[in-house]
This record gives C-alpha cells, sequence and structure tokens, in this order.
C-alpha cells in the first residue's frame, strides 16, 4: 500500500512541476514587456516537424563591441532602444548592465559572423516559429514579431504579424 502511495506522489509532483513550468512561460508571455522586431525570413520544410520559417532578425548583426575577443562564441547582452516603434540594437555589451540602468535588455548568443569582419551574429532563440499544419506558408509583403522580454532577459516569441495582422 505504502508503495502504491509514494507512486502518486511521485506522479503528483511530476505532473504540478510540469504544469507550474508551462505557466511560467505563459506567464512571461503575457506580462513581459515587448518589443516589435523587423524579420526577414527563411522557408524551410521539415519532414518530421512540418513547415515552419526561419526568421533572420534586423537585430541578428551588429559591430562588435569593445573588448570583444575574436573566434569565441559567448553571452552577450544587447540594449534596445525604439525607433519608429520598433526595437533596434542601441548597444551590445559583454557583462550584464547594472541594475540602474533601465533600458531594456535582452540576453543573445554571440559569434563572429563569417560573412563581415568585426562583426556579431546573434542569436536569440527565438530564430524558428513553426507554421499551423496544413497551413503552408503565407504570402506577405511584411513580417514583424512581438517578442517579450522575460524578467531573465530572455526574448519569448508572443505572436508574429504578416502585413500587421496578428498569423495564425
Amino acid at each position: 500500500m505504502k508503495n502504491k502511495q509514494l507512486i502518486w506522489v511521485v506522479v503528483a509532483a511530476q505532473a504540478l512541476f510540469l504544469l507550474g513550468w508551462a505557466g511560467w512561460h505563459e506567464h512571461v508571455r503575457a506580462t513581459a514587456p515587448t518589443v516589435l522586431l523587423k524579420t526577414r525570413p527563411i522557408d524551410p520544410r521539415d519532414i518530421l516537424r512540418g513547415d515552419y520559417m526561419i526568421l533572420n532578425y534586423e537585430i541578428s548583426r551588429h559591430a562588435a563591441p569593445i573588448g570583444w575577443a575574436g573566434d569565441e562564441t559567448r553571452a552577450v547582452y544587447v540594449m534596445f532602444k525604439l525607433e519608429d516603434g520598433h526595437g533596434e540594437i542601441d548597444e551590445v555589451q559583454l557583462h550584464e548592465p547594472a541594475a540602474s540602468d533601465r533600458r531594456l535588455y535582452a540576453q543573445a548568443e554571440a559569434a563572429q559572423d563569417s560573412r563581415a569582419r568585426g562583426a556579431l551574429q546573434l542569436t536569440y532563440g527565438i530564430e524558428q516559429f513553426f507554421v499551423p499544419e496544413g497551413k503552408g506558408t503565407p504570402r506577405f509583403k511584411t513580417l514583424e514579431v512581438e517578442a517579450a522580454v522575460s524578467p531573465a532577459h530572455r526574448l519569448y516569441l508572443k505572436r508574429v504579424l504578416l502585413d500587421g495582422k496578428p498569423y495564425p
């Protein structure tokens, strides 16, 4: 009898953990400050995962900050400024900004850009968007992403806008 109760406690703990984890991420998407990002999509297809878009953001390339040491890949902090309602890079820092700095920022992975000397390729973890099954890739003139900035300074896809309208 005791073993059965222990199994139920373990199963309940796992379920509560998963629900709490999913709830936290949904809370961040719903309540965190957002930034609108301009994108340039690429349209691949994955046999196992279906249709998706690789999102190449205008904030994915930037000049290397002072102190950048060449070939390593490392975490950097991207400070945003708003220009015409869209988030653009104000500055890239190698160290997390001081608590007194009130600018909106996100952590990114930076690597030397192979196409341009002295430039960085920045990845934020929101470079893929899976298209709903059976919809295919829609036609559009502009694609923008509204991204939420979590308290841990990570970006989350909140919604995708095609020609200014939410998709899907």
